[in-house]
């Protein structure tokens, strides 16, 4: 075995962003994908993007908000004040009570609906420079109509963040969105044989093997070696039944191998074929595939119909560890199912 050494400088990375890892879980808990938030800013409808992971790169306004009893620094963009309506244009910070009161009084379009959500009432504050670091924050972005994107900056120490991350984790509604499009193609499975390896090699067209399946001939579905649900057969379709709520059949034939073992002196064996002869497999037999997009499997309700993509209304592919080895027949065997086979792939 050869080992190859990589050395570097570590003044390569001195330039790197570095997180506390005193902190990191909570500033992980408040990037979370969300879904955006509707609220209304001067009469206009306004979205805000949670976590948009882009800083300001703007001249800001420092707001202090309180949640409940909880403070918070908003890093405001000048702009968005014009959008608020605002007639006057402020310093670095909202210092003064007058200045809180009428920036609240022109916020309440969205504060007050989210007050309603939180359960907590919020407050805009005179700033004061508060000694305790807000060493963590999070970025939003502000969307108004005939105006582009606006980037707030959420400030806060960790005990407001944990504050902020447990509303998050209590109100706001997951983003299953960014990933709706994605295409997954889901297997289906009639049956399985845990054999050995010489038993596979001793198989021969004509043959026929017994399965292990599911009650009532019902169809397992895949998405790579995951067991994910199962289904009916219908005619050329299947008819989705739920996720599977059971253990996977196939995991007692799983050899779990310990990494370290290649590590450790071999051990002594009378016969190296003798072992491979031994080692267990599983045959599968494969009706055909499913696609679906991500959307479409979040949305599948018992009863829904998949079409399925095969070649033959009863013929499988055999496929060993993932890997198609020919092709097979379903066939009745008592009250049981098994399978003919038909052929093997050429070597």
């Amino acid at each position: 075995m050869t080992a190859y050494e990589t050395s570097f400088n570590g003044a390569a990375l001195s330039d790197l962003p570095s997180f506390d890892p005193d902190v990191l879980s909570l500033h992980n808990r408040l990037h979370r994908r969300v879904a955006d938030w509707h609220g209304v800013l001067r009469g206009q409808p306004m979205r805000v993007q949670w976590a948009c992971g882009r800083d300001v790169d703007q001249p800001c306004v420092s707001v202090a908000l309180m949640i409940g009893q909880t403070l918070v620094e908003l890093r405001v963009p000048e702009p968005l004040f014009e959008r608020s309506g605002m007639t006057w244009q402020p310093g670095s910070a909202i210092d003064r009570q007058n200045e809180a009161l009428l920036l609240e009084q022109a916020w309440l379009g969205w504060i007050e609906p989210l007050e309603a959500i939180l359960g907590e009432p919020l407050q805009v504050v005179p700033w004061d420079a508060d000694p305790t670091a807000r060493c963590l924050g999070v970025s939003l972005e502000v969307h108004t109509a005939d105006f582009p994107a606006a980037r707030v900056e959420l400030r806060m120490n960790s005990a407001a963040a944990d504050h902020v991350a447990a509303l998050l984790e209590r109100h706001a509604m997951p983003d299953h969105g960014a990933l709706n499009a994605l295409r997954l193609v889901m297997s289906a499975e009639a049956g399985h044989a845990p054999l050995r390896v010489d038993e596979v090699r001793s198989l021969a067209p004509g043959d026929v093997v017994m399965l292990d399946t599911l009650p009532d001939d019902q169809v397992r579905l895949r998405i790579g070696q995951h067991l994910q649900a199962y289904a009916r057969r219908s005619g050329r379709s299947l008819e989705w039944c739920g996720p599977w709520r059971g253990s996977d059949p196939d995991l007692s034939a799983v050899t779990h191998l310990n990494r370290n073992d290649a590590m450790n002196e071999p051990t002594v064996t009378p016969d190296l074929d003798v072992s491979l002869d031994a080692l267990p497999l599983t045959l599968v037999c494969q009706l055909g595939s499913v696609e679906l997009t991500l959307e479409q499997l979040r949305a599948m309700a018992p009863g829904t119909l998949l079409p399925l993509a095969s070649s033959g209304q009863d013929e499988v592919d055999l496929m060993v560890n993932g890997r198609r080895i020919g092709r097979g027949e379903l066939v009745r065997i008592g009250d049981g199912l098994g399978v003919r086979l038909l052929g093997f792939n050429a070597p």
